[in-house]
Protein backbone atom coordinates (compact mmCIF):
# COMPACT_ATOMS: atom_id res chain seq x y z
CA UNK A 1 0.00 0.00 0.00
CA UNK A 2 2.95 2.05 0.65
CA UNK A 3 3.27 3.43 -3.02
CA UNK A 4 -0.28 3.66 -3.90
CA UNK A 5 -0.20 6.28 -0.82
CA UNK A 6 3.19 7.88 -1.89
CA UNK A 7 0.91 8.30 -5.26
CA UNK A 8 -1.99 9.98 -4.11
CA UNK A 9 -2.96 12.96 -6.58
CA UNK A 10 -0.97 16.22 -5.55
CA UNK A 11 -4.31 18.38 -5.72
CA UNK A 12 -5.99 16.39 -2.64
CA UNK A 13 -3.82 18.70 -0.29
CA UNK A 14 -5.84 21.72 -1.78
CA UNK A 15 -9.22 22.80 -1.18
CA UNK A 16 -12.25 20.82 -2.90
CA UNK A 17 -15.17 21.73 -5.06
CA UNK A 18 -17.90 19.62 -2.99
CA UNK A 19 -21.58 19.46 -3.44
CA UNK A 20 -24.25 21.30 -1.52
CA UNK A 21 -23.80 20.45 2.70
CA UNK A 22 -20.22 19.91 2.41
CA UNK A 23 -17.62 20.70 5.19
CA UNK A 24 -13.59 20.79 4.09
CA UNK A 25 -11.76 20.91 7.34
CA UNK A 26 -8.07 20.24 8.45
CA UNK A 27 -7.34 19.61 11.97
CA UNK A 28 -3.79 20.25 13.17
CA UNK A 29 -2.96 18.55 16.61
CA UNK A 30 -0.38 19.78 18.85
CA UNK A 31 1.67 17.96 21.51
CA UNK A 32 4.16 19.50 23.60
CA UNK A 33 3.85 17.34 26.71
CA UNK A 34 7.38 19.41 28.08
CA UNK A 35 6.17 22.64 28.19
CA UNK A 36 2.27 21.34 29.36
CA UNK A 37 0.69 22.23 26.61
CA UNK A 38 -1.82 21.01 23.84
CA UNK A 39 -4.27 22.20 21.69
CA UNK A 40 -4.75 22.21 18.07
CA UNK A 41 -5.55 25.10 15.01
CA UNK A 42 -8.40 24.10 13.03
CA UNK A 43 -9.51 25.94 9.84
CA UNK A 44 -12.98 24.71 8.24
CA UNK A 45 -15.06 25.58 4.96
CA UNK A 46 -18.54 24.79 3.98
CA UNK A 47 -19.83 24.70 0.01
CA UNK A 48 -21.51 28.13 0.60
CA UNK A 49 -18.11 29.58 1.01
CA UNK A 50 -18.11 30.40 5.22
CA UNK A 51 -15.02 29.44 6.57
CA UNK A 52 -14.11 29.22 10.43
CA UNK A 53 -11.05 29.29 12.17
CA UNK A 54 -9.90 28.12 15.77
CA UNK A 55 -7.21 27.91 17.98
CA UNK A 56 -7.48 26.42 21.34
CA UNK A 57 -4.90 25.47 23.79
CA UNK A 58 -4.98 23.92 27.35
CA UNK A 59 -2.93 21.14 29.48
CA UNK A 60 -1.23 21.81 32.90
CA UNK A 61 0.43 25.24 32.13
CA UNK A 62 -2.49 27.25 31.96
CA UNK A 63 -4.86 27.62 34.04
CA UNK A 64 -8.10 27.03 31.87
CA UNK A 65 -8.38 26.57 28.15
CA UNK A 66 -7.97 29.21 25.71
CA UNK A 67 -10.29 29.35 22.43
CA UNK A 68 -10.03 32.00 19.51
CA UNK A 69 -12.36 31.43 16.73
CA UNK A 70 -13.33 33.32 13.86
CA UNK A 71 -15.52 33.09 11.27
CA UNK A 72 -16.91 34.38 7.93
CA UNK A 73 -16.93 34.40 3.94
CA UNK A 74 -13.92 33.71 1.62
CA UNK A 75 -13.55 33.73 -2.21
CA UNK A 76 -13.96 30.75 -4.46
CA UNK A 77 -10.50 31.70 -5.38
CA UNK A 78 -8.95 31.56 -1.69
CA UNK A 79 -7.06 28.47 -1.60
CA UNK A 80 -4.81 26.07 1.00
CA UNK A 81 -1.31 27.28 -0.73
CA UNK A 82 -2.77 30.36 0.50
CA UNK A 83 -5.23 30.19 2.94
CA UNK A 84 -5.75 33.29 5.39
CA UNK A 85 -8.79 33.57 7.25
CA UNK A 86 -8.12 36.49 9.85
CA UNK A 87 -5.31 35.54 12.45
CA UNK A 88 -5.24 32.27 10.75
CA UNK A 89 -2.89 31.32 7.83
CA UNK A 90 -2.34 27.88 6.30
CA UNK A 91 0.60 27.41 3.49
CA UNK A 92 0.67 23.90 1.72
CA UNK A 93 4.07 24.85 0.48
CA UNK A 94 4.74 20.52 -1.51
CA UNK A 95 1.79 18.79 -1.35
CA UNK A 96 1.92 16.03 1.61
CA UNK A 97 5.17 16.83 2.73
CA UNK A 98 5.37 20.55 3.72
CA UNK A 99 2.59 23.17 5.14
CA UNK A 100 3.56 26.51 6.89
CA UNK A 101 0.79 27.40 9.58
CA UNK A 102 0.56 30.50 12.08
CA UNK A 103 -2.39 32.38 13.82
CA UNK A 104 -1.79 35.70 15.36
CA UNK A 105 -4.74 35.71 17.54
CA UNK A 106 -5.50 38.35 20.76
CA UNK A 107 -4.25 35.66 23.13
CA UNK A 108 -2.27 32.67 21.15
CA UNK A 109 0.35 33.43 18.73
CA UNK A 110 1.76 30.55 16.66
CA UNK A 111 4.37 30.67 13.64
CA UNK A 112 5.34 26.92 12.41
CA UNK A 113 6.61 24.65 9.95
CA UNK A 114 4.69 20.76 9.80
CA UNK A 115 7.40 18.26 8.17
CA UNK A 116 6.04 15.26 7.12
CA UNK A 117 7.12 11.93 8.79
CA UNK A 118 5.56 9.28 5.67
CA UNK A 119 3.20 9.94 3.08
CA UNK A 120 -0.71 10.42 3.57
CA UNK A 121 -3.22 7.63 4.64
CA UNK A 122 -6.00 8.16 2.19
CA UNK A 123 -9.04 6.25 3.57
CA UNK A 124 -10.35 5.92 -0.30
CA UNK A 125 -7.58 3.44 -0.58
CA UNK A 126 -8.90 1.21 1.97
CA UNK A 127 -11.31 -1.65 0.20
CA UNK A 128 -14.27 -0.11 2.27
CA UNK A 129 -13.57 3.36 0.94
CA UNK A 130 -14.77 6.25 3.34
CA UNK A 131 -17.93 5.84 5.32
CA UNK A 132 -20.11 8.37 3.50
CA UNK A 133 -21.45 10.00 6.59
CA UNK A 134 -18.15 11.24 7.55
CA UNK A 135 -16.95 12.50 4.29
CA UNK A 136 -16.20 12.18 0.37
CA UNK A 137 -12.52 11.18 1.48
CA UNK A 138 -10.37 12.18 4.66
CA UNK A 139 -6.49 11.81 4.71
CA UNK A 140 -4.18 11.17 8.31
CA UNK A 141 -0.45 12.29 8.75
CA UNK A 142 2.29 12.67 11.41
CA UNK A 143 5.15 14.98 10.83
CA UNK A 144 7.51 16.98 12.66
CA UNK A 145 6.76 20.52 13.93
CA UNK A 146 8.90 23.46 14.84
CA UNK A 147 7.06 26.74 16.14
CA UNK A 148 7.68 29.47 17.76
CA UNK A 149 4.11 29.69 20.51
CA UNK A 150 2.84 32.64 22.45
CA UNK A 151 -0.04 32.07 24.83
CA UNK A 152 -0.70 35.08 27.15
CA UNK A 153 2.77 36.29 26.77
CA UNK A 154 4.37 33.38 27.52
CA UNK A 155 6.35 32.72 24.97
CA UNK A 156 8.30 29.56 23.98
CA UNK A 157 10.24 27.55 21.35
CA UNK A 158 8.51 24.08 20.42
CA UNK A 159 9.45 21.53 18.63
CA UNK A 160 7.65 17.94 18.49
CA UNK A 161 5.17 16.04 16.35
CA UNK A 162 2.11 17.00 14.56
CA UNK A 163 -0.85 15.05 13.75
CA UNK A 164 -2.59 16.67 10.13
CA UNK A 165 -6.04 15.47 9.06
CA UNK A 166 -7.28 16.58 6.48
CA UNK A 167 -11.40 15.59 5.50
CA UNK A 168 -14.14 16.84 2.37
CA UNK A 169 -17.34 16.08 2.05
CA UNK A 170 -20.67 15.55 4.30
CA UNK A 171 -20.16 15.36 7.83
CA UNK A 172 -22.95 14.04 10.25
CA UNK A 173 -21.48 13.46 13.67
CA UNK A 174 -24.54 12.36 15.30
CA UNK A 175 -24.71 9.19 13.40
CA UNK A 176 -21.47 7.89 15.32
CA UNK A 177 -22.94 6.25 18.59
CA UNK A 178 -19.43 6.06 19.70
CA UNK A 179 -15.58 6.16 17.92
CA UNK A 180 -12.25 6.34 18.83
CA UNK A 181 -9.78 8.64 16.98
CA UNK A 182 -6.40 7.29 17.48
CA UNK A 183 -3.27 8.95 16.86
CA UNK A 184 0.69 7.57 17.84
CA UNK A 185 3.64 9.02 16.74
CA UNK A 186 7.96 8.29 17.24
CA UNK A 187 10.74 8.92 15.11
CA UNK A 188 10.60 5.63 13.49
CA UNK A 189 6.80 4.79 13.65
CA UNK A 190 3.24 6.04 13.33
CA UNK A 191 0.07 4.77 14.08
CA UNK A 192 -3.66 5.69 13.33
CA UNK A 193 -6.77 3.59 14.59
CA UNK A 194 -10.36 5.25 13.28
CA UNK A 195 -12.93 2.70 15.08
CA UNK A 196 -16.58 3.89 14.08
CA UNK A 197 -19.62 2.56 15.31
CA UNK A 198 -22.55 3.08 13.30
CA UNK A 199 -25.53 1.58 12.41
CA UNK A 200 -25.24 -1.42 14.38
CA UNK A 201 -22.28 -1.86 12.55
CA UNK A 202 -18.36 -1.29 13.70
CA UNK A 203 -15.91 0.78 10.81
CA UNK A 204 -12.21 0.23 11.42
CA UNK A 205 -9.91 2.24 9.01
CA UNK A 206 -6.19 3.41 10.01
CA UNK A 207 -2.31 2.20 9.06
CA UNK A 208 0.84 1.07 10.55
CA UNK A 209 3.91 3.06 8.95
CA UNK A 210 7.49 1.20 9.98
CA UNK A 211 10.33 0.80 8.34
CA UNK A 212 9.51 2.72 5.15
CA UNK A 213 5.60 0.61 4.63
CA UNK A 214 2.42 1.13 5.54
CA UNK A 215 -0.22 -1.31 5.49
CA UNK A 216 -4.00 -1.50 6.68
CA UNK A 217 -4.73 -1.67 10.41
CA UNK A 218 -6.87 -4.90 10.64
CA UNK A 219 -7.18 -5.71 14.08
CA UNK A 220 -6.93 -2.84 17.04
CA UNK A 221 -7.53 -4.58 20.82
CA UNK A 222 -7.98 -1.08 23.05
CA UNK A 223 -7.81 -1.00 27.02
CA UNK A 224 -8.30 2.44 28.72
CA UNK A 225 -9.00 4.22 31.69
CA UNK A 226 -11.19 6.59 33.06
CA UNK A 227 -11.99 9.32 35.82
CA UNK A 228 -14.52 9.74 37.09
CA UNK A 229 -16.39 11.76 34.66
CA UNK A 230 -15.69 9.23 31.75
CA UNK A 231 -12.78 11.22 30.35
CA UNK A 232 -9.98 8.58 29.16
CA UNK A 233 -6.80 9.16 30.94
CA UNK A 234 -4.47 6.18 29.47
CA UNK A 235 -4.87 4.82 26.83
CA UNK A 236 -3.15 1.56 25.53
CA UNK A 237 -3.33 -0.03 22.09
CA UNK A 238 -2.18 -3.41 20.25
CA UNK A 239 -2.40 -2.98 16.79
CA UNK A 240 -2.28 -5.78 14.02
CA UNK A 241 -1.66 -5.22 10.22
CA UNK A 242 -2.74 -6.50 7.19
CA UNK A 243 0.98 -7.99 7.14
CA UNK A 244 0.25 -9.04 10.09
CA UNK A 245 2.90 -6.58 11.83
CA UNK A 246 2.24 -6.54 15.34
CA UNK A 247 2.87 -2.83 17.41
CA UNK A 248 1.85 -2.02 21.16
CA UNK A 249 1.00 1.27 22.51
CA UNK A 250 1.00 2.42 26.40
CA UNK A 251 0.09 5.98 26.64
CA UNK A 252 -1.01 7.91 29.32
CA UNK A 253 -2.58 11.45 28.74
CA UNK A 254 -1.11 14.73 29.82
CA UNK A 255 -3.68 17.01 28.91
CA UNK A 256 -7.89 16.64 28.51
CA UNK A 257 -10.60 18.41 27.13
CA UNK A 258 -14.43 18.49 26.60
CA UNK A 259 -14.93 20.00 23.27
CA UNK A 260 -18.96 20.00 22.07
CA UNK A 261 -18.60 20.91 18.36
CA UNK A 262 -22.02 19.26 17.45
CA UNK A 263 -24.99 19.05 19.24
CA UNK A 264 -25.38 15.75 19.02
CA UNK A 265 -22.26 14.40 20.86
CA UNK A 266 -19.36 15.15 22.98
CA UNK A 267 -15.91 15.01 22.08
CA UNK A 268 -13.16 13.86 24.70
CA UNK A 269 -9.84 14.78 23.94
CA UNK A 270 -6.90 13.31 25.43
CA UNK A 271 -2.85 14.62 24.58
CA UNK A 272 -0.49 11.68 25.14
CA UNK A 273 2.90 10.79 26.22
CA UNK A 274 3.53 7.30 24.80
CA UNK A 275 5.60 4.40 24.17
CA UNK A 276 5.39 2.22 20.85
CA UNK A 277 7.50 -1.25 21.49
CA UNK A 278 9.95 0.40 23.77
CA UNK A 279 10.50 3.78 22.13
CA UNK A 280 9.16 7.34 23.13
CA UNK A 281 6.24 9.40 21.29
CA UNK A 282 3.08 11.15 21.59
CA UNK A 283 -0.71 10.97 20.25
CA UNK A 284 -3.38 11.93 20.45
CA UNK A 285 -7.14 10.00 21.32
CA UNK A 286 -10.81 11.56 20.51
CA UNK A 287 -13.58 9.87 22.01
CA UNK A 288 -17.04 10.49 20.60
CA UNK A 289 -20.06 9.98 22.67
CA UNK A 290 -23.69 10.35 21.84
CA UNK A 291 -24.51 12.85 24.49
CA UNK A 292 -27.31 10.98 26.09
CA UNK A 293 -25.33 7.48 26.72
CA UNK A 294 -22.35 9.61 28.37
CA UNK A 295 -24.44 11.50 30.55
CA UNK A 296 -26.16 8.46 31.66
CA UNK A 297 -23.11 6.24 31.57
CA UNK A 298 -20.43 8.37 33.89
CA UNK A 299 -22.91 7.96 36.67
CA UNK A 300 -21.71 4.34 36.76
CA UNK A 301 -18.68 4.20 34.73
CA UNK A 302 -16.22 4.06 38.40
CA UNK A 303 -18.49 1.07 39.63
CA UNK A 304 -18.73 -0.68 35.72
CA UNK A 305 -16.57 1.52 33.42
Amino acid sequence: MTQACRDFPAEHALRHRMTPGGRESLAHMLMFPEHGIAGFIYPTVLTDGNAKGRATLFGPALSSPVHEQIEGPVPDSLNFDDWRAGPLRMAVRKPHETVDLSWSGTRIQFDGRFEALHPPYAFSLHPAGNPPYYGDDRTEQHGRVSAHLSVDGRAVDASGYLIRDHSWGPRIWGLNQHYKWFHATTESCSIHVFEMQSFGRLQLRGFLYRDGRMEHVAKADFEYRFDAQMMHTAVDVTVTDTAGRIARVTSTAFANIQLEFDPMVYLNEAALNLDIDGERGTGWCEFCWNRDYLRFAREHVQRYG
